[in-house]
């Protein structure tokens, strides 16, 4: 115990008495930090477009014309049934005719003359839960017997997994690239610290202290410096990421934005958080361990 209070209320102390050197080495980590938080945020809206994309997928079986209402609520019945399938909604001639009106409201007095004779199809429309279902959801409705066609964006679908495979890769790989960056820097900020204060180190040695006791309290304070900084790099990254937000959605607001919630922010709070603990209690072990042989 008396150990632990030694190292706190010396940490504390050293931070206290080198201030500005601790403000900037903060500075320059939440900076790092700033950098990995942006990494984090492009990679969740990347992976929100492609959701936003993904959930627009849909599949039309239309419907043949003497198919009676209990072989369609069977159909029905038997899609919402196929593994995959998140939603199914049966869309009948009436329904397809007023969407029509609705798409050609300027001109929908054209298409008045279409109640008495209406030549749409009914249709069941589909939803899978991903675009790696929507093959085999296809190919399932089509054994359906009142099943006429089955349309969807097959060279869309393909794309689009194609594309969230990418997205999944350069998101990993941005913020690999951004975290190692991010280490270099506050391990090199951290080392600068450490090391103008070895004649410190020295004097502690040559009166006897032990390698624990000398570095104990460096890696509190590389700790300590590492959660004021991922603070700072949170709030920046949070409050650029929504000032970016508002502008964007002033002049595209039907542009797909994530919009961040708490969840969000502790979840990239907490990457910053052990990135920067890990980085800054390690970063002064090897910077104090350059000095502990006097």
């Amino acid at each position: 115990m008396r150990f632990i209070g030694y190292v706190f209320s010396e940490a504390f102390r050293s931070l206290w008495r080198s201030k500005l050197s601790s403000f900037l080495s903060s500075l320059t980590t939440g900076f790092a930090l700033f950098l990995l938080g942006i990494s984090f945020l492009v990679s969740v809206n990347l992976g929100y477009i492609y959701t936003v994309a993904e959930q627009q997928m849909e599949i039309q079986a239309y419907i043949i014309k003497d198919a009676t209402a209990e072989q369609i609520s069977a159909a029905v019945e038997r899609v919402q049934g196929i593994p995959g399938v998140s939603t199914v909604k049966y869309v009948s001639k009436e329904d397809a005719l007023e969407e029509l009106k609705l798409m050609f409201k300027d001109k929908a007095s054209v298409l008045d003359s279409l109640k008495e004779e209406n030549p749409l199809p009914a249709s069941i429309r589909v939803k899978t839960t991903g675009v790696d279902e929507i093959d085999a959801v296809v190919a399932e409705i089509q054994t359906l017997d009142i099943i006429d066609d089955v349309i969807y964006q097959e060279e869309v679908s393909r794309r689009m997994m194609s594309i969230g495979r990418a997205i999944q890769y350069v998101s990993l790989g941005g913020m690999v690239a951004v975290g190692a960056v991010s280490i270099m820097v506050i391990g090199n900020s951290i080392r600068l610290t450490i090391d103008s204060r070895r004649h410190e180190i020295a004097v502690m040695k040559l009166v006897g202290a032990t390698d624990g006791f000398v570095v104990g309290p460096f890696i509190l304070e590389g700790v300590v410096i590492g959660i004021v900084g991922s603070i700072l790099g949170t709030f920046f990254a949070v409050g650029i990421y929504n000032w970016l937000f508002e502008r964007l959605y002033e002049f595209i607001p039907f542009m797909p934005m994530y919009v961040l919630d708490t969840q969000s922010k502790l979840q990239m709070f907490g990457i910053m958080a052990i990135t920067g603990i890990v980085v800054g209690a390690a970063g002064s072990v090897l910077s104090v361990r350059r000095h502990l042989k006097v």
